[in-house]
């Protein structure tokens, strides 16, 4: 019983810690901005920086057994949960959906990173391309010919026109190679991780080292990566200095980091109070509010801890109290707490897009939809640690191109954005939960009537 109040004071103090390394990294940022008497060079701003970007090199360290561990150990029950699984599974493809449709909308009708586009730090887009290309290019990502380069690059289709062509205009004519762009092919990972996952859950007993192996891998990684999370504050306090002095006006910087929160706490209210509550009312027809209204303590441990996998044991007393059948609960609560990642889905795929806005990318909107899903496949690696949101971004971030050192901005925000995407989450297993439930009570009944109609044929 000790140890959830000790485990939620250490969370209020890396909270706490972080606020203090934020404020004073902007007071400090300020002060050298407007106090130096001379512009500061290109060199001096990395030499400032360099201890923050070693902070950053930890983190893209710790990724790849992150992903690998977490997705494995939390896949091989799905081939023991039977009908159970399977609804699940559809559950988690129709939240991701719905998600990412809200976010692509709220960031292409908001535009957050329009604001303020910082034309110095354009960087190479991709080349020119076919919708179909897009697609089949995800899908071969997915699918690696190859574990070691997947951690390494990821598989792009490129067309170049034929030598004394006139086929200017139409692209399906051109000639088709392929290249391995540098950058963690995050797709590869997980759809590797899920079928070893799958196949160690199918091999029982035998499974049963590896499983421990990955479990053991996974609660190893979450430790060293709780310890990189409490070096945040002297990170924020070398990068974000650094990130005010490469910017010419500062009011437009927080005014554009403003309405960047504002999308993101849209998104997360209109997600959680709006589209899953109906979601559940369209598949039970019974009142959400009910169900939502009975589990304030897994809201409230959720927003003291920031982390879905803390929240797990209260979120299984609040489903037993409700009368969700606990097969279901102790099923969707953990295995919920590591895939159905709504809430950081949602504040990476639109943290990632407000920085290809800001760097002034003009990306199609096939290429938006490919880096949303990529954001929130890449969320399965979460698992449920505190601030994981922009570990992972930076995953993302740079799979495409672009640098760690963007997501600066974004990291001073974290920590009032990171407790409400964590009750968005568990809002989302409730949800999900109860969905379940509702569809597993009915099959059983009709098992039982088909049961007694059976026996009374027979009388």
């Amino acid at each position: 019983m000790n140890r959830i109040p000790n485990r939620s004071s250490k969370e209020h103090r890396a909270t706490f810690t972080t606020l203090i390394g934020v404020s004073c990294g902007v007071i400090i940022g300020i002060l050298l901005k407007n106090f130096t008497n001379q512009p500061w060079s290109e060199r001096a701003i990395m030499y400032y920086q360099f201890p923050g970007e070693i902070f950053l090199r930890i983190i893209n360290c710790l990724i790849l057994p992150l992903i690998i561990s977490s997705v494995v150990s939390a896949s091989c029950y799905l081939s023991k949960s039977g009908s159970i699984g399977i609804k699940a599974l559809y559950y988690y493809i129709t939240t991701t959906t719905l998600g990412i449709i809200l976010c692509i909308i709220l960031v292409q009708t908001i535009k957050p990173g329009e604001y303020h586009i910082n034309r110095n730090l354009t960087i190479n887009s991709w080349q020119r391309f076919i919708t179909t290309d897009t697609f089949l290019d995800l899908l071969r990502n997915f699918i690696p010919d190859n574990f070691v380069k997947a951690s390494l690059s990821q598989y792009q289709t490129v067309l170049s026109k034929p030598i004394n062509s006139t086929a200017e205009e139409n692209v399906h004519l051109w000639r088709i190679s392929h290249q391995y762009i540098d950058g963690t092919n995050v797709l590869g990972l997980v759809g590797i991780s899920l079928l070893f996952g799958i196949a160690i859950g199918c091999m029982d007993e035998r499974g049963k080292p590896l499983l421990n192996f990955f479990q053991a891998l996974s609660d190893l990684t979450g430790i060293i990566m709780n310890w990189t999370i409490i070096a945040v504050p002297v990170g924020v306090l070398f990068l974000i200095p650094g990130k005010i002095l490469q910017t010419n006006d500062l009011t437009e910087m927080m005014f554009q980091l403003g309405i960047y929160v504002s999308t993101v706490f849209l998104g997360l209210l209109i997600h959680g109070l709006i589209i899953l509550p109906s979601l559940y009312f369209i598949s039970t027809r019974k009142s959400p509010f009910r169900l939502l209204s009975k589990i304030g303590p897994a809201i409230i441990t959720a927003l003291g801890t920031s982390s879905s996998t803390a929240t797990v044991p209260t979120t299984i007393k609040c489903l037993d109290s409700i009368g969700i059948n606990p097969k279901v609960s102790r099923f969707v609560a953990p295995i919920g707490a590591t895939i159905n990642m709504d809430g950081i889905a949602l504040y990476e795929t639109v943290g990632a897009l407000f920085i290809i806005q800001q760097r002034g990318l003009n990306y199609s909107f096939i290429r938006i939809v490919a880096i949303a899903i990529t954001c929130t496949v890449s969320c399965i690696g979460a698992a449920g640690l505190p601030n994981g949101g922009y570990v992972m971004l930076i995953t993302v971030l740079e799979s495409i191109g672009i640098p760690a050192e963007d997501v600066t901005l974004i990291i001073t925000i974290d920590c009032l954005v990171d407790r409400l995407r964590t009750t968005v989450n568990i809002i989302a297993d409730v949800v999900g939960a109860g969905i379940i439930d509702h569809f597993t009570e009915k099959e059983n009944s009709n098992v039982c009537e088909e049961h007694l109609l059976n026996i009374n044929n027979q009388t």
